[in-house]
């Protein structure tokens, strides 16, 4: 008795022919010539030594032995036929959609974003970055990057980390001016967000309330309407910018940006966040573990309290 698979091409044409009992219309879904059809069903005749088909005058009907041959070709190739169409499905879900406030994402995102390809390289990320945050209910977006969040029952959020707000300047500017106490602004230009009442914007007089400072002239300086613009403008030297430490660590550590007077305030969280129902998306789950993991990173790496003294430390010797 054989043990080989009949030719799967002849199977596959043996089971069109079979499910119509018509050669010219199993060609005809298979875009080949009715002899071409013929052939195959013979080649198979042939190597299972027995007939398929009864062959009469307009009319084909099945043998028993195609009958049953047919019955298990059949949910066979139906099986393979769903497994693929349930492949290519679930590549189609693999394409992710992640919204991020456009500061955060590049300055703190984009820098890390590679890794998360290296991983997932199957996942199709694609970010959108706005000012304004989508509606998550539409399921406009996968998952939310967002700066602080509210309650929702629909909703599951996760804390990724604290963020904190202080004063940083260009070394470049530090050695034109001194600025060693908070009233040493009033000798230079501060940099303002003309969005302070905005979810991750800054307000100096805020700053300076909270830390009980007077005597700071809040009205001077450069408005900017995008986060990415002020600390821009800081790095370039144009002035003292109220900086984001999720946005500004990373250039205080390789030297860009210096902080000042050791005076820090907390102000809010970024959370990762999306509708419960999509947790059991795997694409969604992969990206939410991913950037925790890359939180986690960022706060043993940059603490906001290590970076501030570390720079500190290192100015007050060099500026002094």
């Amino acid at each position: 008795m054989s043990t080989r698979l009949p030719p799967l091409e002849a199977l596959r044409y043996f089971e069109c022919a079979a499910r119509h009992l018509n050669f010219t219309t199993a060609a005809q879904e298979l875009c080949v010539s009715q002899s071409a059809v013929s052939q195959k069903v013979l080649l198979l005749e042939g190597h299972l030594n027995y007939k398929v088909f009864e062959r009469k005058p307009r009319q084909l009907l099945l043998t028993g032995n195609g009958e049953a041959l047919f019955k298990s070709v059949h949910i066979a190739l139906n099986q393979i036929r769903d497994t693929v169409n349930n492949i290519e499905s679930h590549k189609q879900v693999s394409q992710l959609e992640v919204y991020c406030m456009p500061a955060f994402a590049s300055r703190w995102l984009m820098p890390c974003i590679n890794h998360f390809h290296q991983m997932y390289p199957d996942i199709d990320l694609n970010l959108a970055a706005n000012f304004a945050e989508p509606n998550f209910q539409n399921e406009e977006v996968d998952i939310g990057i967002c700066h602080d969040v509210t309650e929702q029952p629909s909703m599951a959020q996760s804390l990724l980390f604290r963020d904190y707000i202080y004063p940083v300047a260009s070394p470049d500017l530090l050695k034109k001016i001194s600025l060693k106490k908070p009233e040493d602004l009033n000798k230079t230009i501060l940099l303002h967000d003309s969005l302070p009442q905005a979810k991750f914007g800054t307000s100096w007089s805020r700053w300076l309330s909270e830390l009980n400072i007077e005597g700071v002239n809040v009205n001077n300086g450069y408005s900017f309407n995008q986060v990415d613009l002020i600390v821009q403008a800081a790095i370039n030297g144009q002035g003292v910018a109220l900086g984001r430490h999720a946005l500004v660590a990373k250039e205080i550590a390789n030297g860009r940006l210096v902080p000042l007077f050791e005076h820090s305030i907390e102000d809010g969280g970024i959370y990762v966040v999306c509708l419960k129902k999509l947790l059991e998306r795997p694409q969604v789950a992969n990206f939410i573990d991913w950037i925790k993991q890359q939180s986690t990173d960022f706060e043993r790496d940059f603490n906001v309290n290590k970076v501030i003294q570390q720079a500190n430390n290192h100015i007050s010797k060099k500026y002094e």
